[in-house]
């Protein structure tokens, strides 16, 4: 059976923040959310998987994370894999 389309976001959410987490290196959240130019709750929470972030939020915190987006969306499909029936 189909999971429905909030769990599906749901869960890209909390593999979003997970990944996020990962590339950060344990950098503060305080300094990814300036280095992103974004406020600090809302990197808080992209890494607890609460937020859906918007483009403009996605690309933001890629350019926190030193990459472009392209890239890091790439690392978040190859994250979510096959576990979801999109």
């Amino acid at each position: 059976m189909q999971e429905s389309k909030a769990k599906q976001n749901e869960k890209i959410c909390k593999l979003l923040g997970s990944l996020v987490k990962e590339l950060s290196q344990n950098k503060k959240k305080s300094i990814l959310a300036y280095e992103s130019d974004l406020p600090r709750s809302v990197v808080h929470y992209i890494m607890e998987g609460v937020k859906d972030p918007q483009l403009t939020t996605f690309w933001r915190l890629a350019v926190g994370l030193e990459m472009k987006p392209s890239e890091l969306l790439a690392l978040l499909e190859k994250k979510v894999g096959s576990d979801l029936d999109l």
